[in-house]
């Protein structure tokens, strides 16, 4: 009998390869870290509240996979629209960044600022231009310094905790959706009237949560004669030649050795290369120590009130502020709460291991609650509990030189004759659920094929245009 295919994680992008290969008869196994599927996409009941990891929803450019979704979901997939605000000096900005609001909330000296820095960047262009490889240069370059200051840099440097000098402007290109100051500008007077890059505003949200979807697929694949471990943490690879011949895991404690034909990873890049080169050169250790990975922790909170404001999530741009978003979850759906009730999740990005990370539970409250009365939300009388999520591998830090790290552990993989990568982690790119989800089915047909393609995978939904985003200029 032919050993199973096994896939690193239980996530939108695993899931995705184990349901298409269970459908074809492929005998598959999916070894998943947490107690539930999901991912990164996973959702926590808290009582009876369910949190999301992350303002997560579903839309896809991908017919066939919306189709798949919708026909999987039934009459539990919602269509839901967003309203989302930047929170800044006591003002409330629409998201996205769009002229006229900023005109109308600046007010007219910090319009005239933004316009005199905006005409020195066109004076400089000239001269003597700017660095545009990381996020400062690239940002300051079209909209001047002061509204860099203002809105770009001090949410970024909190988001990733390196300063905006660090951080490739890959990122920046991306992720904001005006072009520049001039853009904005003409658009404002009339003279520019061809379409915004922008995001999208309605899409589609399970009625529990975004990991109803994931607990359906994965219910799906064991149908279909799939198996899925949960619990299992991968903790090596047997490597003979070119080939990987078993994976290692442990349950509660205990090693167990599942042989393979195949490997489908969506762990962590350098987790992966450290397991397929125990003994790596000198580049791929550096490769390994430089690619790295926001954390992130949740803290969610109950409340004894029907609504706590009108908005699906809120940015907070101030570096003062430790968290860098505002969710309410019941805004994506009515069933995220009990009846007449709400709840928040603070998003606050963090380094496992800083303080926030190991902060006692109740300390991070009071210093949250401080924060959101600074903003003007009083949570004291109605706050009902809290309870922390934390996330290890929330975000890829896109930092300076980050293509020839990413590279390099990826030609580590392509050594393996039966390894494949994918997914937001497996190949170290930001990436939505449904661009991991198409990564996952495409895995599975090279895999069925027994035709390896690593650079097909990797290069789905790589259009040089704005990616629909979950925060300010980042997330």
């Amino acid at each position: 009998m032919k050993d199973p295919i096994v896939i690193l994680g239980g996530g939108p992008c695993g899931l995705s390869c184990a349901w298409e290969l269970a459908a074809q008869g492929w005998d598959v196994v999916v070894l998943e870290r947490e107690p539930r599927p999901g991912g990164l996409c996973a959702t926590n009941t808290f009582g009876e509240y369910r949190f999301d990891l992350g303002g997560h929803r579903f839309l896809s450019q991908n017919q066939e996979l919306t189709s798949r979704i919708l026909d999987l979901m039934g009459a539990d997939m919602l269509v839901s629209e967003r309203k989302s605000v930047v929170m800044h000096s006591g003002k409330r900005f629409a998201y996205p960044l769009s002229a006229p609001d900023l005109v109308e909330n600046l007010g007219l000296g910090l319009n005239l600022k933004a316009l005199l820095g905006y005409a020195g960047e066109l004076i400089r262009r000239r001269i003597s231009p700017r660095d545009e490889s990381h996020f400062e240069g690239w940002v300051t370059a079209r909209f001047g310094r002061p509204l860099y200051d203002r809105f770009f840099g001090p949410y970024t440097e909190k988001l990733w905790g390196i300063p905006p000098t660090q951080i490739s402007s890959d990122w920046a290109a991306q992720r904001i959706s005006l072009l520049n100051l001039g853009d904005a500008a003409l658009r404002l007077i009339g003279l520019r009237r061809s379409p915004i890059r922008t995001y999208a505003r309605r899409y589609y949200y399970p009625r529990l949560g975004m990991g109803q979807l994931f607990d359906r697929m994965a219910s799906r694949m064991c149908r279909e004669g799939g198996i899925i471990h949960l619990g299992a943490d991968v903790t090596g690879l047997d490597v003979v030649g070119n080939r990987v011949k078993a994976v290692r895991y442990h349950v509660d404690g205990q090693e167990y050795l599942l042989p393979c034909s195949w490997v489908f990873s969506t762990i962590s890049l350098p987790a992966l290369a450290r397991y397929i080169a125990p003994q790596s050169t000198n580049g791929v250790e550096t490769a390994i120590g430089n690619l790295r990975s926001r954390a992130l922790r949740f803290l969610n909170i109950p409340l004894d009130i029907p609504d706590f404001s009108e908005n699906t999530w809120m940015y907070i741009a101030e570096p003062q502020y430790k968290m860098s978003r505002i969710q309410e979850p019941k805004r994506r759906s009515s069933e995220m709460v009990p009846q007449g009730k709400t709840s928040i999740m603070l998003e606050i990005p963090c380094s496992v291991g800083d303080k926030i990370w190991e902060a006692d539970g109740n300390t991070l409250f009071q210093e949250m609650s401080l924060e959101l009365r600074s903003l003007g939300y009083n949570i004291d009388s109605v706050a009902l509990d809290h309870h922390s999520v934390w996330v290890e591998h929330g975000y890829p830090i896109y930092h300076l030189g980050y293509q020839h790290d990413r590279d390099t552990l990826l030609a580590e993989v392509a050594k393996m004759e039966n390894v494949l990568t994918g997914g937001r982690q497996g190949i170290f790119r930001y990436i939505f659920l449904d661009t991991a989800m198409e990564m996952g089915i495409e895995a599975a047909h090279q895999i069925m094929q027994g035709s390896r393609n690593l650079k097909h995978i990797q290069s789905i939904r790589t259009e040089k245009a704005l990616l629909e985003i979950d925060a300010l200029t980042a997330t």
